[in-house]
């Protein structure tokens, strides 16, 4: 006889993918719980700069399900799920050198062919943006992303009535039967018809064979200024190198000024292979620091009040790894998305709790998703069992 489950689906990791993912299952009705080590997004989506961003994604797949992403988080902001959180607001990408302007040229190609909702306003100087310096040779102006902080929308996702909360409670292990996945959450032990690892960084540790790498980056913020002052994220075209070409690859400084609602400014990021969140790296801020100052030099009139790396989950191909372990229908994995769930956060939570529930991903996206299963990984496979 089968045994009886405590939930439908159990899902570890309260960051904004597991979230969303577990407001779509719960909305559609199944027993849903969440569980995280520490609590809602502790890591990665608590220290996100929040861009929801098509310009930032490398060309192909990731900019296809961007693109796709952000019309959905639009429209549950429209419906009201996500109204307090996402915010539409202009972007805009700068660069000198060769290098650079390649890169801007590559976005705008990218953009003309993706015909999606992000379109380029303006293509010029420094002037095109009030208050930008003598380190902007080319200005590109976008319409069409927005700004959704990642505690916020991971609030408003776990706020769905069905949904249990377990935290802290870090999963241990799993063993996977015909009838189900009992869970080792360390203090308790939980059945649940489908198991999903949403576990960021430390994915590994329970499923050792997948190349999931902890990538530190390196960030900063100011204190408050002028609201305003800068309507938009200011991200330099170097940052779009590192994303396409990997870390280490980009010619100048990887800058990326974010305009928070306070006043404030957050700055980032490089893209260091490590796991050392205590490494806060001088050089490398100053670096970053006075690259944004000569961007938009109003920088150099505010302090900056923190400085602190941030830990993302990282993938040596550039692609987040989503879908059911090969052989294990019942572990589904939705990981690995180094920076870039946020903007995917909406559309990941939709498909992966339609795979859960033996629906998905839909015709659109089936080819897209497939780019991204685990079994493209052949020493993927199950790792601590309870």
């Amino acid at each position: 006889m089968a045994k009886a489950t405590d939930h439908d689906v159990l899902i570890a990791g309260a960051g904004i993918v597991g979230a969303s993912i577990a407001w779509h299952l719960a909305e559609a009705g199944l027993r849903v719980a969440v569980a995280d080590a520490v609590g809602p997004a502790a890591a990665a989506s608590g220290a996100s700069d929040g861009a929801v961003s098509v310009a930032s994604k490398k060309p192909g797949v990731m900019a296809r399900l961007a693109t796709g992403s952000l019309l959905y988080t639009r429209d549950l902001a429209a419906r009201g799920l996500l109204a307090t959180a996402f915010a539409a607001r202009p972007s805009y990408v700068f660069g000198t050198g060769a290098a650079e302007m390649g890169a801007i040229d590559a976005l705008i190609a990218k953009l003309a062919e993706l015909a999606g909702p992000v379109r380029v306003l303006a293509d010029g100087g420094a002037g095109l943006l009030p208050g930008a310096g003598p380190g902007v040779e080319r200005l590109l102006a976008l319409s069409g992303e927005g700004h959704m902080p990642g505690h916020k929308a991971v609030r408003a996702y776990l706020a769905h009535p069905r949904i249990t909360r377990l935290w802290p409670a870090a999963l241990a292990g799993y063993e996977v039967d015909d009838g189900g996945v009992t869970v080792d959450l360390g203090t308790q032990r939980l059945r649940a018809g489908i198991l999903i690892g949403a576990l960021g960084a430390s994915t590994p540790e329970i499923f050792p064979g997948l190349p999931v790498l902890p990538r530190a980056g390196q960030l900063l913020v100011t204190d408050a200024g002028p609201r305003g002052a800068l309507p938009g994220a200011l991200t330099a075209a170097a940052y779009l190198l590192a994303k396409t070409d990997g870390p280490g690859h980009e010619v100048l400084p990887p800058v990326v000024i974010d305009p928070l609602a306070t006043g404030q400014f957050l700055i980032g990021s490089s893209r260091e292979d490590h796991a050392d969140t205590s490494r806060v790296d001088f050089v490398t801020l100053r670096r970053l620091l006075g690259r944004s100052a000569s961007a938009f030099p109003a920088l150099a009139e505010r302090r900056v009040i923190r400085a602190f790396a941030g830990i993302r989950a990282a993938v040596p191909d550039g692609l987040p790894i989503v879908g059911p372990m090969p052989g294990m229908a019942r572990v589904i994995l939705a990981t690995g998305f180094e920076g870039d769930g946020i903007c995917l956060s909406a559309l990941i939570g939709r498909e992966v709790a339609a795979m859960a529930r033996g629906e998905g991903p839909g015709p659109d996206w089936a080819a897209d998703f497939a780019a991204l299963s685990p079994a493209r990984f052949s020493a993927a496979q199950p790792g601590r069992v309870a």
